[in-house]
């Protein structure tokens, strides 16, 4: 039993459609019973009413805003809303307005706080992000709020844009690693492993390339994750299918780890494939085989 717990599905007629029958094609044979689906929550849920593989939806409400609240209430209301994604910029304005008390709220409803592009260096994501890297007062802000609203659940994506290049971790970015993972309810989304070995900065991006596939090419960046956040912590994602320009992600993606994972015992692999994305986002089963 596998849960992916960061894929997106865009809406049919758009130039990039990609829904559930093109998603199971690849995963249904890789035992992926289910998933997190980041996406606008209307189009989400509707979709997800209908489609049971999805066990619950992270959608966009933003915070600092008049409307917030009554927001909150009102997708909180749906089961199968299970959180909201932001960014770096976001926790920048962590002291400004209502955004602490906004994130009381969304504790309050039981909801997740999935984020990304907060460690300077980040890359991926939407065009409109084109001029935002993450930065060091985002990374604060993580922190600070970690500590004011502890029963917030926070989720890190793409292993915080840490980039791999088959080598040990360095320091600065085994430091963020170490000040997130100070913060019990900080986890951390192994999910885009080859699109952060296929940047490349002094080339302006993802060049046309193919990521590695071997286990050991990720094994020091998994080591580093293991020995910091430990098992209780880590959560599989596949970012499919935005990560196919670097690799089939659902099948060699997934290989890459659940060697890896397997290395370290059932309870762990279990942990890591599933149980950890239970207590991040607090999902319900919809079918026997998500139980």
């Amino acid at each position: 039993m596998i849960i992916d717990t960061h894929q997106h599905f865009y809406e049919p007629g758009t130039p990039r459609a990609k829904g559930p029958e093109d998603y199971k094609i690849l995963a249904a044979p890789e035992a992926v019973t289910g998933t997190i689906l980041l996406a606008d929550q209307e189009f989400a849920l509707n979709l997800a009413a209908e489609e049971r593989l999805i066990v619950g939806v992270v959608g966009r409400v933003a915070a600092s805003k008049p409307e917030f609240g009554a927001e909150i209430e009102k997708w909180a209301a749906k089961p199968l809303f299970r959180g909201i994604r932001q960014t770096g910029r976001d926790l920048e304005g962590i002291d400004k307005g209502s955004y602490l008390a906004d994130m009381e709220k969304l504790a309050a409803k039981d909801l997740t706080l999935d984020l990304f592009r907060v460690c300077e260096g980040g890359f991926g994501g939407p065009k409109s992000l084109s001029d935002y890297f993450g930065s060091p007062k985002a990374l604060a802000g993580l922190e600070k709020l970690a500590e004011r609203v502890p029963k917030l659940r926070i989720v890190v994506s793409h292993i915080a844009h840490c980039p791999i290049d088959g080598k040990p971790v360095n320091k600065t970015w085994q430091d963020n690693f170490k000040r997130m993972a100070a913060h019990p309810n900080i986890f951390m989304k192994v999910s885009g492993l080859m699109e952060r070995a296929t940047w490349r900065a002094e080339k302006g991006g993802f060049p046309n390339e193919r990521a590695p596939e071997m286990t050991g090419y990720y094994r020091p960046t998994l080591d580093t994750l293991w020995e910091i956040f430990g098992e209780d912590r880590l959560v599989y994602g596949s970012d499919w299918p935005v990560c196919e320009h670097a690799g089939d992600f659902i099948a060699n993606g997934l290989r890459i780890v659940r060697p890896y994972f397997a290395e370290k015992g059932k309870g762990a692999y279990d942990k890591f494939f599933w149980k950890n994305s239970q207590k991040a986002f607090n999902w319900a089963p919809r079918l026997p085989s998500q139980r």
